[in-house]
């Protein structure tokens, strides 16, 4: 009982991809192996981490709304989870609303082998490695605070309605609530963005690529 226990404190930590591109994983898979880890593509993020019971690293590729929300979600209700968050292009201020997302690392998603290598090794030695301007973006007091909770497919589908044009009462109507209900869920939305209506929501929505 106490070599198993021995063993399963001495086991490597379990990586898990997620993104929409197999060569993505499987490139990944090969950089880490490696080095002695294997790399999972589960199709369920949030039930794989809840069967895991040692550490784990997850590198999530942020590239819609709905992968912002699952990140988000992950971070709630998994918070032992490492989450890495990989983004187009190293995009600073998207790297830096990642780990103000529940993030504790960023990667370039067409980043090289040598780095890729080097985020996954430190989450899952507990550590954090940050591109240098992210963590200057972060220190930065004029840093915009807008970079905070993100939104649902559902709260962002309402967002891009109200730009095609229409009203409050028939996006209640399409969406099930009563008219006051959805003028209520809005103005929830809008306070957790730091926007005061609807046309600086929409304004958020797009500089945020929602749209």
């Amino acid at each position: 009982m106490e070599n198993r226990f021995v063993e399963t404190l001495r086991a490597p930590a379990r990586i898990a991809v997620s993104d929409p591109l197999p060569m993505f994983h499987r490139g990944i898979a090969d950089v880490m192996r490696t080095v002695g880890y294997d790399v999972e593509s589960p199709e369920d993020l949030m039930a794989w981490s809840a069967t895991i019971p040692g550490p784990h690293v997850v590198l999530l590729t942020l590239l819609r709304p709905a992968d912002w929300a699952l990140m988000a979600a992950i971070h709630r209700r998994r918070p032992a989870v490492m989450l890495i968050a990989a983004v187009e292009n190293g995009d600073s201020e998207l790297a830096a609303r990642a780990l103000r997302s529940g993030a504790i690392g960023v990667v370039a998603r067409e980043a090289d082998a040598e780095a890729v290598q080097s985020v996954l090794t430190a989450a899952a030695s507990g550590q954090s490695v940050l591109p240098v301007d992210v963590i200057r973006l972060l220190a930065s007091a004029d840093h915009p605070a807008r970079f905070g909770p993100v939104a649902s497919e559902t709260e962002i589908s309402w967002i891009r309605q109200l730009t095609q044009g229409l009203t409050v009462a028939r996006l209640a109507e399409h969406a099930g609530y009563s008219e006051r209900m959805m003028f209520r869920l809005l103005r929830g939305l809008y306070q957790r963005w730091g926007v005061a209506n609807r046309t600086e929501a929409m304004i958020f929505a797009r500089d945020n690529g929602w749209l």
